[in-house]
């Protein structure tokens, strides 16, 4: 056997080996609702903490802004599930929630279940690497299609960035 021979059936044979292995050997990352549904890249970007920035609700097309002093909100996301914790005007919730997304919508859609786990709600979003733009319906009212608008309420996130710790100064001496 020649030595390009040979270069060629290691490579055949660990070609077929590679292709072996990322079928069976490298687990599909699954969303943990039970599903089984693929994570694809938006669950992926979702992960982590966000801030809530903006906070609108539109009923027959009209706004009604909240102060920033009125809306503060925190959502940290772990998998298909985040934990909510939003003050807007008197109104406060802490409650966890699951969530499923439909990237191949457009626009991009979501189903929340809510903590009883029956109600759902739907909504669209956006989102890049740190923002995350939703507006949802009330329950079992119809999805939203468009961004402000209609009856829903919107909200903006952005993403929570650790800062690198602060310098001490050197001691004069």
């Amino acid at each position: 056997m020649s030595a390009i021979s040979f270069i060629r059936t290691c490579v055949t044979l660990l070609s077929a080996l590679l292709g072996v292995f990322l079928l069976v050997g490298i687990p599909m990352i699954a969303a943990d609702d039970g599903s089984g549904e693929q994570i694809d890249g938006d669950l992926i970007l979702m992960q982590g903490e966000w801030n809530l920035v903006d906070f609108v609700y539109y009923r027959d097309n009209i706004a009604e802004r909240l102060p920033k002093g009125q809306r503060h909100g925190t959502r940290t996301v772990e998998g298909n599930s985040y934990r909510l914790k939003l003050r807007i005007g008197a109104q406060q919730v802490d409650d966890q929630y699951s969530f499923r997304l439909y990237t191949q919508q457009h626009p991009k859609a979501f189903d929340v279940t809510l903590s009883d786990g029956d109600t759902v709600i739907k909504g669209i979003y956006e989102i890049n690497a740190d923002t995350l733009r939703r507006a949802y319906s009330q329950p079992g009212e119809p999805r939203p299609t468009r961004f402000q608008g209609g009856d829903q309420t919107y909200q903006v996130w952005k993403r929570t960035m650790d800062r690198p710790p602060k310098k001490e100064k050197p001691a004069d001496g």
